[in-house]
């Protein structure tokens, strides 16, 4: 033993040199490195790790390396790079947690785990992502999974589907994650054990609910009743001895119903109220029973009192509710609509052009309905109110609710504020299942608060219905001037009519679709109705091309409709230029105002030439003001301020109410207010300065603010169809040809405004200044070049030039000796002196090219014009 022990151990056989030259290098390599590389490492990577983060959610700002690390990053893995910089994150602080005494397990399978739920987390997230989309398109853009995800299911959904893909992906993400957090087969069966007794706990649960829900029930219903009692003895009023619950949701009694039309029971539980649950919800015998229901909650009525209102006798029923309160019971019998038919003149279409719709309204469960549950869903809240009045309308139904009751000896119980009230506007609505809800707290000049609940069947306002209506021939019949128009119907369903000339200027605004444009064509359509071309003219300028275009071929209509950019403001300018005239003919005739004119000159019997009244509509002034913002502002400001006394008047509309197109100058000087649906509360007050715009609901719904009304009024406005419009177009048409052959009327001349548009054509050859010359030296009445350096701020040599232009325009006379001022040979009350101006010097060019207006006789013969000489011409 001793011997063999002492043999020595025998060497390698064949040993590799490369061997233990390798570990000896890796081991000094090793060694080399200081003790703390490992701390820095790890800190380098948590640093990596947020930078990361940053990258990927854009926080870093422009930066160039952050920029090109996030597109690299999102790139490769799309939405996966988050988990990318979380795992770097991770990695650098778990190099640190050893330095701290902490050692983590993680062995090998935990980490290839991780791989596998990483790469199966990237193709599923391409798969779920790409949709529609081209999939390689999707990774380029580092959405879905990036290139990574790509290259995982691009090439296989290619061979057999994407559904095989993404149950084979969702598998390996379960098992990998399993894996991954640890899970081993014990924790899995003590979680499936744990399941399957809260799934048990659960079952017990929901087959107790029923019984658990009719005991809740039974004790919210004995509270309610307790409050109720306690009111009522409060009160003084007797109850019933079967008290009942405020109802919200109509349940209704199916006792008489056959059992074919019933459900069968779902469980044993079940009551026998939830067994009588019907199959069929549109059979009538069901809407029966709906309504059967509704007329009970609505209680029983009892009397027919007579009630004094002031110093009115009113009568009207009462009701008593199931819990023994005492209502009023509101009956539409009343409500008629009342016709009266006056004598036309004589050229007026006939009203059978216009469709003869009738109003619906709706019936009185439904009204009294909204009342119980107005009453009871205040009352939940420990508001006792009265509902005093109801007003029905085409759109909506306003219920006039009072925030008091009146005791003893006048003395007012129960005040309740109205800001309260207001504040419970959602829970009204949802109670009344309501789109939009509006409260008017209070209703101006009244001491109501005014609940406005649409209608569930909205009904039509047609124009002739609000045209040959009672109150709207008594107010026509009263009207001084031919702009009275039938707006529309209030909340009450009467006929509201609109006197534009007392507006005077008229502001319209709402979203697209929700009734500016119909509006604008009821109104024009209104008008011609009762006025011929000789009392009422109008200019049309219509942006959007399509909407009053239909209008062309109407003889109330100045010109054309105008819709392109420059020629509307060629025609502004013109309004303005017309403006002026009519003041120096309302100047000449020593009056104030174009009735007073008219009247004057209906004195002078038949060489009488009365002014007409001229309306100005503009439909989408927002498209002006965005191209031409600085002239548009000020020919409608100038128009607005002033135009009002010589019998022009504007109606301006546009979709887009923002303080950049309604600015506070064109806002100042158009008092009258027009708001139809709008999209927030932002919007209504640049229109109104008031909220209540953003919960109109639509399709002619509108508040109408007058410019002496304390508030907006609710306006179901008029609806008129393209074929009304054609007809009552063709109608005029027809009127004006048999007009015209019958020698009555002279064939209408081209637009006024035409001959200024030409000239600008003409004058923009020349010099862009000389149409502000012209006009400075008709104001002036005298033409220097020094007058028009000053008021044009330009130099010598310029004005020279538009003097010597000028002149040769035959607008101004030839030089004065002695350096006088030049005569000028027009006059500011003439029918549009610049396009006079341009006429003479277009008839100068064809009798004569070579003619030169320095010539002496040329003046002359500019005085002789009867155009020119004819200063009171009208338009």
């Amino acid at each position: 033993m001793a011997e063999e022990s002492k043999k020595p151990t025998p060497a390698p056989t064949n040993p590799d040199p490369n061997d233990s030259i390798g570990s000896e290098f890796w081991d000094f390599i090793f060694d080399s490195f200081p003790p703390w590389i490992g701390e820095i490492g790890a800190f380098i990577l948590v640093l990596f790790g947020i930078l990361s983060l940053l990258s990927v959610f854009n926080v870093a700002g422009d930066a160039f390396i952050t920029n090109a690390w996030a597109n690299a990053i999102t790139t490769a893995f799309g939405y996966g790079s988050i988990i990318v910089s979380i795992g770097i994150l991770c990695l650098g602080i778990a190099l640190f947690l050893p330095n701290m005494g902490i050692e983590i397990q993680f062995p090998l399978y935990r980490v290839v785990a991780t791989e596998v739920w990483f790469l199966s987390t990237q193709a599923l997230m391409h798969l779920f992502v790409s949709g529609t989309f081209e999939m390689r398109a999707l990774a380029r853009s580092g959405k879905g999974g990036g290139l990574v995800g790509w290259a995982l299911s691009a090439p296989i959904v290619e061979l057999i589907g994407s559904f095989p893909v993404s149950l084979f992906y969702l598998f390996a993400f379960a098992i990998s994650f399993a894996m991954m957090i640890g899970v081993t087969h014990s924790n899995l069966k003590q979680f499936l054990e744990a399941t399957e007794s809260v799934f048990l706990k659960l079952s017990e649960r929901l087959a107790e609910e029923p019984n658990r829900n009719r005991v809740r029930r039974r004790n919210e219903r004995l509270k309610r009743e307790a409050a109720i009692r306690y009111r009522a003895s409060r009160s003084g009023n007797a109850l019933d001895p079967v008290l009942s619950t405020p109802i919200l949701h109509i349940k209704p009694n199916l006792d008489h119903l056959p059992p074919s039309l019933r459900k069968p029971s779902k469980s044993k539980g079940e009551s026998a109220d939830e067994k009588g649950d019907i199959g069929l919800g549109e059979h009538p015998l069901f809407n029966r029973a709906i309504e059967d229901e509704k007329k009970r909650i609505i209680g029983e009525v009892i009397q027919q009192p007579k009630r004094k209102t002031g110093t009115v006798q009113e009568s009207y029923q009462e009701v008593r509710r199931p819990d023994g309160r005492i209502k009023r019971y509101f009956s539409l019998s009343a409500i008629k609509e009342t016709k009266k038919s006056i004598k036309r003149k004589a050229d007026a279409p006939p009203l059978t052009l216009l469709a003869d719709v009738p109003l619906k309204i709706p019936n009185e469960t439904e009204i009294n309905t909204n009342v119980v549950l107005i009453e009871n869903t205040l009352l939940e809240f420990d508001i006792d109110i009265d509902v005093i009045d109801v007003q029905v309308g085409p759109t909506v139904t306003q219920y006039a609710v009072r925030p008091y009751r009146e005791g003893k000896d006048d003395e007012k119980v129960d005040r309740t504020r109205i800001s309260k009230i207001a504040s419970y506007q959602s829970d009204l609505a949802l109670s009344l299942s309501s789109k939009r809800l509006r409260i008017e707290a209070p209703v101006p000049g009244t001491n109501f608060v005014g609940i406005e609940v649409p209608n569930k069947v909205p009904s039509l306002v047609a124009l002739r219905s609000v045209y040959e209506s009672q109150d709207y021939q008594s107010t026509l019949k009263k009207a001084k001037n031919p702009l009275i128009v039938p707006l529309g119907r209030d909340v009450a369903g009467n006929p509201f009519a609109v006197d534009f000339a007392s507006m005077p200027h008229t502001l319209v605004a709402g979203t697209t679709g929700s009734g500016k444009s119909v509006c604008l064509a009821a109104i024009v359509m209104a008008l011609v109705l009762d006025n011929t071309p000789d009392e009422l003219q109008m200019v049309l300028l219509d942006p959007k091309m399509v909407e009053l275009s239909r209008f062309n071929g109407l003889p109330h209509l100045l010109g054309p409709v105008e819709t392109d950019g420059e020629r509307i403001i060629g025609v502004l300018r013109w309004c303005t230029r017309e403006m002026d005239r009519r003041y120096k003919l309302l100047e000449t005739a020593g009056v104030r105002n174009i009735s007073l004119y008219n009247e004057k000159q209906a004195e002078k019997g038949r060489d009488a030439e009365p002014l007409p009244y001229i309306l100005i509509m503009i439909d989408e002034v927002g498209d002006l003001m965005m191209n031409y913002g600085e002239d548009t502002e000020h020919h409608l400001t100038r128009l607005a301020q002033m135009a009002r006394a010589v019998g022009m008047h504007m109606i301006v509309a546009t979709q887009r109410p923002s303080v950049d197109v309604l600015t506070g100058l064109i806002k100042a000087n158009f008092p009258g207010r027009i708001a139809f649906s709008v999209a927030s509360s932002v919007d209504s007050r640049v229109i109104l300065d008031a909220s209540g715009a953003e919960s109109l609901l639509g399709n002619g719904d509108m508040l109408f603010l007058a410019s002496d009304a304390s508030g907006p009024k609710r306006i179901q406005g008029c609806f008129v169809s393209d074929d009304e419009v054609r007809q009552m177009v063709q109608h005029w048409r027809d009127w004006a040809s048999k007009k015209q052959a019958q020698g009555d009327t002279a064939e209408k001349p081209r637009a006024p405004w035409e001959k200024s548009l030409t000239k600008l054509e003409l004058l923009s050859e020349t010099d862009d200044l000389l149409a502000e010359a012209l006009e400075a030296v008709i104001r002036a009445r005298q033409a220097s070049a020094t007058m028009l350096q000053k008021h044009l701020n330009i130099g010598y040599p310029r004005a020279a030039r538009i003097m010597d232009l000028l002149f040769e325009l035959g607008a101004i006379g030839p030089p004065e000796p002695g350096g006088k001022m030049r005569r000028v040979l027009i006059s500011a009350t003439q029918r549009d002196p610049l396009s006079l101006v341009a006429e003479r010097h277009n008839r100068q060019n064809i009798s004569s090219p070579s003619a030169e207006y320095a010539d002496e006789d040329d003046d002359d013969d500019f005085h002789n014009d009867d155009d020119l000489l004819d200063e009171d011409e009208p338009i």
